[in-house]
């Protein structure tokens, strides 16, 4: 008897997590999905026509350093401006942590400043910067943004900016 009733116990565990890992992926792992998917293809090839397909219409992004929100034909001309100070610009996705409605991007992008963009005179000079940009999501889509990363290291990069004599 014992035995039978651990058989039908194996049984009942079994069934119940079969549906548990039939699921499809979790949203925090659609919406990391999606975030690499901008950062990589957007972003890293080019493609900033499907640049409003990653954001809601109501969509907000905030500036770092407190000078106010954007939108996101503001995020997409700011977007075109890099692509045009460095038309070779690429992306590479360091790490994601997701937790809720929120992805963590920490990226590095690298290109050379060929073109003036960006407020920068064209230089001819590689630039590398690593950043990391909050994202949240509503109904697989980017609806609120925040960013992190140095503009002071590509201006001294492009050599735009000299570091102090000792």
């Amino acid at each position: 008897m014992q035995r039978k009733c651990a058989f039908v116990l194996s049984l009942l565990v079994v069934a119940l997590t079969l549906p548990c890992q039939a699921q499809p992926a979790s949203e925090q792992e659609k919406n990391k999905t999606v975030a690499r998917a901008f950062f990589e293809e957007v972003l890293g090839q080019g493609k900033l026509e499907r640049y409003t397909d990653f954001h809601t219409a109501d969509y907000v992004g905030h500036f770092s350093d407190n000078r106010g929100d954007f939108n996101v034909a503001e995020d997409l001309a700011a977007a075109r401006e890099e692509r045009k100070a460095m038309p070779d610009m690429q992306f590479a996705v360091n790490h994601m942590v997701a937790e809720g409605d929120l992805v963590v991007v920490h990226w590095t992008a690298w290109g050379t400043n060929t073109q003036p963009g960006m407020g920068l005179p064209a230089t001819g000079k590689p630039v590398k910067v690593s950043g990391m940009t909050l994202f949240r999501f509503r109904a697989g889509k980017i609806s609120e943004e925040w960013n992190a990363w140095s503009m002071l290291s590509v201006l001294k990069q492009v050599g735009l900016l000299c570091p102090p004599k000792p």
